[in-house]
């Protein structure tokens, strides 16, 4: 975490359980979303401007995940406060969760007993992931303004203003 920034506890994505993968994601895709992600059989990541859901095939229920925090340092924040959290971060390697890359997690509890899932692995701690996280940031905010009727003057100007420069040029088709 850097020292000009506020604590940061992860980007939430919901995640639901789903029995039937193919028929979750149509209905979600009928409701405007787009696949971020899809492993067969196992998970789709869906989002929406800033809303993230995942379909997962092996929960044992739905939860909150927040990722790309720092795990541990968000456990000892929320003890810090004098929170009654359950559980313990811990370290783990890619094969235990099927992740992309070694990592660290750490699941508790709301006061209304729902699953809250800190997860964060080594890809998501590189500087290519903030930049792949910046323009999606951008790209959901230009979602959202076409979503409650931007007039074409402002939708102008935030793609030549801030889309264009700060965006990956991956990502703006360059």
């Amino acid at each position: 975490m850097k020292a000009d920034r506020p604590m940061y506890f992860g980007t939430p994505t919901l995640c639901l359980r789903a029995t039937d993968l193919a028929a979750s994601r149509r209905f979600y895709e009928a409701l405007g979303m787009e696949v971020l992600e899809d492993v067969p059989g196992l998970r789709v990541v869906l989002r929406r401007g800033s809303f993230n859901v995942a379909l997962m095939t092996f929960l044992e229920g739905n939860c909150l995940n927040l990722r790309g925090a720092d795990v541990f340092a968000a456990h000892a924040h929320l003890k810090a406060r004098g929170l009654d959290v359950e559980g313990e971060p811990e370290r783990y390697a890619r094969a235990q969760h099927l992740a992309d890359a070694d990592g660290e997690c750490w699941s508790t509890r709301d006061p209304d007993g729902n699953v809250i899932l800190f997860d964060t692995n080594e890809l998501e701690k590189s500087a290519a992931f903030e930049r792949e996280r910046l323009t999606r940031l951008l790209e959901n905010t230009e979602q959202e303004l076409l979503d409650v009727g931007a007039p074409a003057e402002c939708l102008r100007a935030f793609r030549e203003e801030i889309l264009s420069k700060y965006a990956s040029p991956k990502r703006r088709g360059g």
